[in-house]
């Protein structure tokens, strides 16, 4: 879980909107496409920017790191700055473990 919120050789959090550093450009197509643009089936303008997402997806884990513990930032690096639910759904598994496990939480009535 450390690794994952920053403590890691990047020092980048893959869990997007978590502290001071974490991607800045997700592969999500409700993150790198403005609120107001009209782009109908098209929008590979914001696909191909460079420019940080106008959106923030807030709470979305991205693929993460090579093996090497590189990561390139770009939204067209779909394999490393996708997020999805197979990402986000083990993160969570793994936080409600540590939750469960915790001495800390005796309860949650």
């Amino acid at each position: 879980a450390n690794y994952v919120l920053g403590d890691n050789p990047m020092k980048l959090s893959y869990l997007v909107g978590y502290g001071s550093s974490y991607p800045q450009q997700v592969h999500h197509r409700g993150a790198s496409i403005p609120a107001d643009a009209k782009t109908g089936c098209k929008g590979f303008e914001y696909l191909h920017s460079s420019s940080p997402n106008p959106n923030v997806a807030t709470g979305a884990v991205v693929g993460g790191p090579f093996q090497n513990d590189s990561f390139v930032d770009l939204r067209d690096n779909a394999v490393q700055t996708e997020s999805s639910t197979y990402n986000s759904g083990t993160f969570v598994g793994l936080l409600a473990g540590l939750v469960t496990t915790s001495s800390v939480a005796k309860t949650f009535t």
